[in-house]
């Protein structure tokens, strides 16, 4: 979770697993935080969790480890390299503080009664995924690989009791990065296991059919960045857009299929103040065009990313000018 801002690489990529890649250490690190938060009773591990937190973010810091340095290039790269140094080191400060909740409630989840689990973070505006449920529409729930980790909102939901389904590749680890790394991949696995998850390698598009004709919820993270210089040959499913400043590509196939059949569609983006208090904003998005072309499916996505977008600089800019 080091690059929460940089470029993604294509899920249908493959790459040769490697003895050892950089990070490694981080991911050696959260092996034994996960390893620790295991001996601690599971009445008491949020309460750990959130009081150690802020000190592991700070020594991660102070390491200036691999997931501290990719955080202040991408920093860099996304607000420019002008800003005050405090601005900058403010930034990084309050996104590791982040990282390391996360991957510690990742471990933490599976031993979580459902109240405990809710009492996580706050959501404001659930209201409005309600209305859709109520009036027999699916809901396609728009989300970002950027803040509280996708897998921990759908379990924020399911919770909740929302008939929530998850694109993620949980289900099967990709042989990519090194040996460390899907070990550390390997011990979140009882998180997918725990909640209902559709991975795009498993006959996606039936098992999303069946998601939105039953008049459930689809929640989709279109975080799949492909940079257009390190592409393989274009996909007619694929699409340019602008986010961040620069030209990816988005999938526009679970788009198209929601569309198809009528669903409705709403955002979930995370928001922190001061690094501790941790919300969720739900709110109803209204896609701009009603047809599936290609241009009006882009046209969708962009305007999709754009409040994504918006919601990942709010913050970093409140930062920005408060260390003027």
């Amino acid at each position: 979770m080091g690059e929460l801002i940089g470029q993604r690489q294509s899920y249908h990529q493959t790459h040769r697993r490697r003895p050892v890649s950089p990070g490694d250490v981080t991911y050696v690190l959260g092996s034994l935080l996960f390893s620790g938060i295991r001996a601690i009773p599971a009445s008491q591990r949020v309460r750990v969790i959130n009081k150690a937190g802020p000190f592991l973010a700070r020594l991660l810091y102070a390491a200036n480890l691999h997931p501290t340095r990719t955080i202040r290039e991408n920093m860099n790269a996304v607000l420019g390299s002008n800003r005050a140094p405090d601005a900058v080191e403010a930034d990084i400060r309050r996104l590791l503080s982040l990282i390391v909740w996360n991957s510690l409630i990742m471990k933490a989840l599976p031993a979580l009664t459902r109240q405990q689990t809710v009492d996580l973070v706050a959501m404001e505006g659930i209201s409005c995924l309600d209305d859709h449920l109520a009036s027999g529409h699916p809901v396609l729930v728009w989300g970002y690989h950027f803040g509280i980790e996708t897998l921990i909102v759908a379990a924020l939901l399911h919770a909740r009791g929302y008939p929530v389904h998850a694109i993620t590749l949980m289900r099967q680890m990709p042989a990519r990065g090194s040996i460390l790394q899907f070990r550390y991949y390997l011990q979140l696995q009882p998180v997918a296991d725990q909640l209902s998850m559709i991975d795009p390698r498993e006959g996606v598009q039936r098992k999303m059919l069946d998601v939105l004709r039953n008049k459930e919820c689809l929640y989709v993270t279109p975080d799949y960045m492909i940079p257009e210089d390190e592409r393989h040959p274009k996909s007619a499913f694929e699409v340019p857009i602008d986010f961040l400043g620069r030209k990816t590509y988005l999938q526009t196939g679970g788009l198209r299929l929601a569309k198809r059949l009528g669903a409705r569609v709403v955002t979930v983006l995370s928001t922190q103040a001061d690094g501790h208090d941790r919300r969720l904003i739900v709110e109803p998005f209204e896609l701009p065009t009603s047809g599936l072309t290609p241009a009006e499916l882009q046209q969708d996505l962009q305007m999709c990313m754009r409040r994504l977008e918006a919601r990942v600089l709010a913050p970093l800019l409140v930062v920005r000018l408060e260390t003027k």
